[in-house]
Order: structure tokens, then sequence, then C-alpha cells
């Protein structure tokens, strides 16, 4: 009886060692399936160059919120939104970095890039006009 008792404490963390692993795996993979899924038609008008960000950061959050609603949501403050490209005729390319932090025991766990899911991707808005010409 005291030998379940030893091996069942020293299993325990190892469980939950395991389950946290297998979590920031799962959810690394939710992010990754992010570049092709973002809406372009969902972002569409004339922006500033801030009103833009601010949208494409906000439709980002959502997606990945999609993808995993039973996790902790992701705000658009974590999304990082630079505008690399204004064509008049075209549209507009933007550079997209996530980075979601992982929270809970993960922090003792050593994961991959510090627990943090991090992808990038860039994306052209077809529909979309910035009422400057430069935009940073």
């Amino acid at each position: 009886m005291e030998a379940g008792l030893v091996v069942s404490l020293l299993l325990a963390p190892l469980l939950v060692g395991i389950i946290q692993w297998g979590d920031y795996f799962w959810r690394a993979q939710s992010v990754d399936t992010l570049a092709p899924a973002v809406p372009t038609g969902a972002v569409a008008g004339t922006f500033t160059c801030e009103g833009l960000k601010s949208a494409v950061a906000a439709q980002v959050a959502s997606v990945v919120n999609g993808l995993n609603p039973s996790g902790s949501p992701m705000t658009a403050a974590a999304v990082l939104v630079t505008v690399t490209e204004v064509l008049p005729s075209v549209g507009v390319t933007v550079d997209i970095h996530v980075e979601a932090p992982t929270s809970g025991l993960a922090s003792l766990i050593p994961l991959p890039g510090g627990g943090a899911l991090v992808t990038d991707f860039s994306q052209r808005l077809s529909d979309v006009t910035v009422s400057s010409a430069v935009c940073r």
C-alpha cells in the first residue's frame, strides 16, 4: 500500500506534465492553421493606417478564438500587424505576427519558444485602400 502512495506521488507530476505538453502542441497546431483561414472579405473599405491595423488584428484574434473556443481568449493586442505594401489599384499587403503566451503549469515545463505559440504570415487584402500613401 505504501508503495502505491509513493509511486502515485511520483507519477502524478509526470502525468500533469504530459497533459500540459500535449495541450501546447494541440494549440500550436490550431495557430498554424491560421494562415490560410483569415477571411479576406472581412476587412474591406477605406481605412487609416492605424484603423487598418486594428481591423486586421481584430479579425485575426476572432479567427484564433474560433479555432479553440475552450482556450483562453486571444485579444487583438497579441497580434502585431505591419503594412508592408500599399498599391492603390491592387490592395494592401500586411505582415501578421501572432504570439499567444501559454499559462498555467506550462511555465514549469520546457516548451519550444518558452511556451509561446508564434506564427508569422503575409496576406494581400484586395478590397482595401489606405487614406495615406505611406503607412508604417
